[in-house]
């Protein structure tokens, strides 16, 4: 066979090979980079030789760096900056303490446990001080956590990746020059560190602002080439960064989707979609090529050791950095041990000790096989451990209640307002939106967290979390506006408990619209909104009632019209009350009554009521 057809056949197995352990982990509900590298190492030269990296010789490190591009740029665009601030003290600490701590630890387990010289094992430990969105994301869509834990692990994964792949560099380049590849002075030494950051800052600040102002224009960027002009800008800056300075690219695409995401350009959910698809197929093609570049002796050769090196990193050298790291933080002594134990090692730490292999090999060097081994071992290792045991700790902390499922609630009426605080004072994650600023800052007043913007645009909700909200509650005094976004919702989000509130008088607006939409009504029956508000805002009462026995679906029960069901509580869960809904006995629900409470448990006595 031809050199050609080799190496398309070697591309062609990546693309499908990926594909299928993604396929594969999201079936068996496992987390997709062990599967990917088990199956980069069956397909490699070692084993079945389907897949062949070295026949890509260069350009098997080009297309590393330009698919990092793409996956670190995404995870700037995905996270939340008003979530990320929240957390603030517990990121910084864990990208300044917590890389400090673990480059220590790591690097003294790597040289006596691990048995690699101090300059190589210096380098490991500069290694593995990185996480990344890629295995931190996925795995945390599969538990619930409270909202700051969340913020802390996925800001970390983010920002650290840029901190920790240029530190390795940095150490790579004093290494060499250690060993007489090239000549590095203190200064030299500095420059490599905090050079690369400053560059790559500003390269992806200007890129960013440039960028968003470029897609602004749709006379200049028609709609079915914004995406694409969106990655060629990505790969430009990238590129630019890294001819200025050698990796400083990795910080310019992260700042480069921080300062996008702030520029609120037209259609962002859609590049966001775009650009997630583009970091599947990256993620899936490199963990193949990279597993099947690394021989299977070499991973027999490094052994034990290794594997005790990822046990160290995973069971002492995490916990310690972080738990030092967040000493001073609003973290609880369980969100801290939650995440101590998740610290999984992803792309970036593969793609760099694949280049440094390289650099080592080309140096002439012993050691760079060696390296590859041990970081890959760690990766298998704390992905699979922090994968398949999260879920389980989730449960074992008692962090698995509501309080990492949010609830978003369109408008900031008093209304919307009390729904809001009911759900936030028993653990729900709340956010509302509306478009009038002062409902906004009264919102804002009560404790609440709102923010001003129109629920009806796709990019709203999006920034709002709408991707992983469990609930949303539309209560403005618009109907129509309600039933439009529980479509979008359902319809581009998935949500789903998406429930609207409509007029007692129709106003266009009927049950079976609601139904066909795929929402349940809201508060479980057609009701008067400006009414409602007026009553809450002058004097309506609000109280907790339990269901003596089990009633029927909300929606057909004969209660009263000064009495409105607001939130069922069924242990720890508190969830709006909609049509559909049923109480069982024993259960609690918060109503507000236009009367005194009195009168109104007089009412519910006609269900056969009790007191709570």
């Amino acid at each position: 066979m031809s050199h050609e057809g080799a190496l398309l056949l070697t591309v062609a197995w990546a693309v499908g090979l990926g594909l299928a352990g993604q396929l594969l982990a999201h079936r068996l509900k496992l987390p997709a980079i062990v599967l990917l590298l088990l199956l980069g190492l069956l397909a490699g030269p070692s084993l079945l030789g389907w897949v062949h990296p070295e026949m890509m010789g260069p350009g098997l490190g080009v297309l590393v760096k330009l698919a990092v591009a793409i996956i670190l740029f995404e995870g700037a665009l995905s996270l939340r900056l008003e979530d990320l601030r929240h957390a603030a003290a517990e990121v910084r600490g864990l990208i300044t303490t917590g890389v400090a701590v673990t480059w220590l630890l790591a690097t003294l387990a790597a040289r006596w446990p691990g048995g690699l010289s101090w300059p190589l094992a210096l380098v490991f430990g500069a290694l593995v001080t990185v996480t990344g969105p890629t295995v931190v994301q996925p795995l945390l869509r599969r538990v619930s956590v409270p909202r700051r834990v969340k913020a802390a692990l996925e800001g970390e994964a983010i920002l650290i990746d840029p901190v920790g792949a240029i530190l390795a560099v940095a150490v790579m380049d004093a290494v060499l020059g250690y060993y007489g590849a090239h000549h590095l002075t203190w200064y030299g030494a500095l420059w490599a560190y905090f050079g690369r950051i400053l560059v790559g800052a500003i390269c992806g600040t200007a890129g960013g602002w440039l960028l968003s102002r470029l897609l602004r224009r749709h006379d200049w960027v028609p709609l079915e080439l914004r995406n694409l002009v969106a990655l060629a800008g990505v790969w430009v800056v990238f590129a630019i960064a890294e001819a200025l300075l050698p990796e400083s690219g990795l910080m310019a695409v992260v700042a480069m989707g921080l300062v996008f995401q702030r520029a609120e350009v037209p259609e962002e959910r859609r590049l966001r979609n775009f650009k997630e698809q583009l970091t599947v197929l990256g993620i899936s093609v490199l963990f193949i090529l990279l597993a099947a570049d690394l021989p299977l002796e070499t991973v027999r050769a490094a052994g034990w050791p290794a594997l005790w090196v990822a046990l160290l990193l995973a069971l002492v050298v995490r916990p310690a950095a972080v738990f030092l790291a967040t000493r001073r933080t609003s973290l609880t002594t369980a969100e801290r041990a939650f995440v101590a134990w998740v610290g999984p090692r992803g792309i970036i730490a593969a793609s760099v000790a694949s280049l440094f292999a390289l650099y080592l090999n080309n140096a002439g060097l012993a050691g760079g096989d060696d390296l590859l081994a041990f970081v890959f071992v760690t990766i298998f290792l704390t992905v699979t451990l922090a994968g398949l045991t999260a879920p389980l700790l989730v449960r074992l902390l008692g962090l698995s209640h509501r309080a990492g499922r949010l609830a978003i609630v369109v408008s900031a009426g008093p209304l919307a307002r009390s729904a809001a605080r009911l759900l936030a004072a028993h653990g729900r994650q709340v956010v509302l939106v509306d478009h009038n600023q002062s409902l906004v800052w009264a919102a804002r007043r009560e404790g609440l967290e709102a923010e001003q913007g129109n629920a009806l645009e796709e990019d709203t909700l999006a920034h709002l979390g709408a991707d992983e909200a469990e609930t949303l509650l539309a209560a403005t005094s618009n109907p129509e506006v309600n039933v439009l976004v529980v479509q979008i919702a359902r319809e581009e989000f998935h949500t789903a408990r998406a429930y609207p509130v409509i007029d007692a008088a129709g106003k266009g607006v009927s049950p079976r619209l609601v139904e066909q939409v795929g929402g349940r009504i809201a508060f479980g029956r057609p009701l008067d909104v400006r009414e409602w508000e007026h009553a809450l805002e002058h004097g309506a009462v609000t109280f907790t009632w339990e269901a003596p026995a089990d009633l029927g679906a909300v929606g057909g029960l004969d209660l009263p019209e000064f009495l409105l069901p607001l939130v069922r509580l069924r242990g720890e869960d508190a969830e709006i009350v909609h049509a559909g809904q049923t109480w069982e006995a024993g259960e609690k629900v918060i109503f507000a009554s236009r009367r005194d409470e009195a009168a109104a448990r007089r009412a519910l006595a006609a269900l056969g009521g009790g007191a709570a």
